[in-house]
């Protein structure tokens, strides 16, 4: 998996880890090619398994071991696998690591995409899912069944940003020898480590906080490396390998991971604090605050904070609509992560296909708004949410 860079602090290995200088390159060169010569070597470590060995694009490129081996650095992960998608690496780690018969205990606070997998898809293969709560550890353990194989959580859930104490799944994963799969999208290697939390897998949508500038989609998983074993054959048959542009623009990204994590997650800080005196605002979310209701589990699990924030504009949706298209620098658009600030109401995008009593319940109220703060100048930041709010 390349060369040994663990003695090397984190921000250095975001630069360095993975970097494939060929010829003397800086950076790792693109290789747009399907395909490679088959040498002996390559033969042999076919014959082996082929993992990591270089031979056709849809098992793995030069750029994609580049990503993989400094995503697995940022991690402090044994091994990983590099997909097309977010989801490609969330369905691939379902699919191919569950069985029929086998149950996954989960949240209805993930990730819209990850919700729709587990209720319409997962039991069309004879996969159950029991959804419980991810604030609450000891509520997964009561959802544990004789046919219960993994546990999926999130570092911080999405939208509603509730803070998922790692740790504790960690101790009741082992004690019931359970997989535990977290998607650690919203908070980065840089602002959790789940790995040495004690979990098994880590998932990424690298569209978001990795890339960083909201121009690729990907995604990775990594962890165990006799788990990234089981997965990669699963990859292959269900196809969902990432192209080599697409890879050297996250590795791209990757490399200023740590100048750009410590800007959104202040700014989002500086613009909680400011939401949540404003007359206008019913409720600020963001970890930094002191009434979070996970204020304290953050402090442990997530204590550099996160750039994504979340209130609710008093009036509800249409209120919430209007604000919204009044701004004039932040973006409406769904995603996040970039180094641009995007705005959504999820009740119209990213859990458009939720059902309402669901969203309600996890906390996706009327007036629910979810901002990824960038690294913009914070006070034109809020200069343009005050100048919004003011014409509602």
């Amino acid at each position: 998996m390349g060369n040994d860079d663990s003695d090397k602090r984190f921000a250095t290995r975001s630069v360095h880890s993975g970097t494939k200088h060929i010829e003397g390159a800086v950076n790792t060169p693109i290789f747009q090619s399907s395909t490679y010569y088959l040498s002996d070597d390559r033969y042999a470590g076919w014959a082996a398994g082929a993992q990591h060995t270089l031979i056709y694009s849809r098992l793995s490129s030069v750029n994609s071991e580049a990503c993989v081996e400094k995503i697995c650095a940022l991690e402090g992960a044994e091994d990983g696998e590099l997909f097309a998608s977010g989801m490609a690496a969330i369905s691939t780690v379902m699919l191919g690591l569950l069985s029929n018969g086998d149950h996954v205990v989960a949240s209805a606070d993930v990730y819209g995409g990850t919700y729709g997998l587990m209720t319409e898809e997962l039991p069309r293969f004879g996969i159950s899912v029991t959804m419980a709560d991810m604030q609450d550890p000891s509520s997964y353990e009561a959802a544990i069944q004789e046919n219960t194989r993994m546990l999926y959580i999130e570092t911080l859930s999405n939208p509603v940003l509730k803070v998922c104490d790692v740790e504790a799944m960690a101790v009741i994963a082992r004690k019931h020898g359970l997989l535990l799969v977290i998607d650690n999208t919203f908070t980065s290697p840089w602002g959790c480590q789940p790995v040495a939390m004690g979990c098994d897998l880590v998932i990424h949508s690298t569209t978001k906080y990795l890339g960083g500038h909201s121009d690729i989609v990907g995604g990775a998983v990594v962890g165990r490396k006799d788990l990234i074993a089981d997965l990669f054959p699963k990859k292959i048959h269900f196809g969902g390998a990432p192209d080599p542009h697409a890879c050297y623009l996250l590795e791209r990204g990757m490399r200023t991971l740590s100048a750009r994590m410590p800007i959104h997650c202040e700014n989002a800080a500086e613009i909680a604090k400011r939401l949540d005196s404003h007359p206008k605002i019913e409720k600020t979310i963001h970890t930094t605050l002191p009434h979070h209701p996970d204020f304290e589990t953050a402090q442990r699990i997530m204590p550099k904070g996160t750039g994504m924030l979340a209130f609710v504009v008093k009036g509800g949706d249409d209120a919430a609509l209007r604000f919204m298209r009044n701004l004039k620098l932040i973006f409406e658009a769904t995603s996040l992560g970039g180094v641009e600030s995007l705005i959504e109401c999820p009740f119209n995008s990213s859990h458009m296909f939720i059902p309402e009593p669901v969203r309600t319940a996890a906390g996706v109220v009327p007036g629910f708004v979810r901002v990824s703060i960038g690294i913009e100048d914070v006070e034109d930041l809020w200069q343009d949410i005050e100048q919004a709010l003011a014409q509602i």
